[in-house]
């Protein structure tokens, strides 16, 4: 009894085994078809069944380290299954994978193609769907105009510019006016200083005080002022004063001056009184 059959009880596949292959694992055995393990030893046959309904093809088991033997207190990994191998079949799952792309099958159409220029004859065009020097020359127009109001913009929250560069002074005076816009000079011109009275301290110092009213629509950063002295007709001295040097000194700390209403100021310069005859104040923006 060199060979023996045994039966899958699940899918009724016969197989001839060997007794060597019986011994190992104590006969249990993984059916190649179905995946079904099973005790060969308890599945012998003398004779293979005579039902015609079910296929009764004798195969041969292969050694047994092809299929999967295990013995029943031996614990499953989940690294055997990449020993498997399919029916019919000398690769494993392993090896499958790591080939997979020497596997596929799909057809070449369904992988994008390049649609070169040679050998292609595009259809003419329409002289309507064409563009013309119109078309162009409109979205150059709307280009160049954001930029300009990109630079206006630039310009208008950054008013230190005006004052550098005496170019971008014009253009933007020219600009504010087509387009009826203040200019930040304009604002400040509309600030003016009232009830101005001069008193000598002394031999080396004068005082200077007033008020600072707005009459702009809206509050405007303190300004600074430009003081020019004079005597017949010729600059004697000319003084930059701050916000911080001529207000009093319950107004110290604030920073804008609101509509119509007015900030005394007060400060002190060191100059005496009898070396100027006239004097002259300039509003600055800051």
């Amino acid at each position: 009894m060199a060979e023996k059959q045994t039966i899958c009880p699940n899918c009724a596949s016969i197989y001839k085994v060997s007794v060597t292959q019986l011994t190992v694992a104590q006969g249990m055995v993984c059916c190649p078809k179905c995946s079904h393990d099973f005790n060969a030893l308890l599945h012998l046959q003398k004779t293979p069944p005579i039902d015609t309904n079910i296929d009764h093809t004798i195969t041969y088991f292969e050694e047994p380290q092809d299929f999967f033997f295990k013995n029943k207190e031996a614990e499953f990994t989940i690294y055997d299954i990449f020993k498997r191998k399919v029916e019919n079949s000398n690769i494993d799952l392993k090896t499958y994978l790591n080939n997979l792309n020497y596997f596929n099958n799909e057809p070449i159409n369904v992988i994008p193609s390049l649609n070169l220029a040679q050998g292609i004859h595009k259809p003419k065009q329409d002289s309507s769907s064409s563009k013309s020097v119109l078309y162009y020359a409109v979205w150059s127009l709307i280009n160049l105009a954001l930029f300009n109001v990109l630079l206006f913009q630039i310009v208008w929250f950054n008013p230190k510019l005006t004052d550098q560069y005496p170019i971008v002074n014009s253009i933007f005076t020219k600009t504010c006016a087509i387009l009826r816009c203040d200019t930040i000079d304009q604002r400040y011109k509309k600030v003016m200083v009232q009830n101005i009275k001069v008193i000598s301290l002394n031999h080396q110092q004068t005082q200077f005080t007033g008020q600072i009213n707005n009459q702009y629509s809206k509050s405007l950063e303190l300004p600074i002022l430009k003081l020019t002295l004079k005597d017949k007709g010729n600059v004697v001295n000319t003084s930059i004063i701050t916000s911080d040097e001529y207000l009093i000194d319950s107004l110290q700390g604030i920073k804008r001056i609101p509509q119509n209403s007015p900030y005394p100021f007060k400060f002190v310069i060191k100059q005496p009184r009898n070396s100027f005859d006239e004097y002259e104040f300039v509003i600055i923006h800051p």
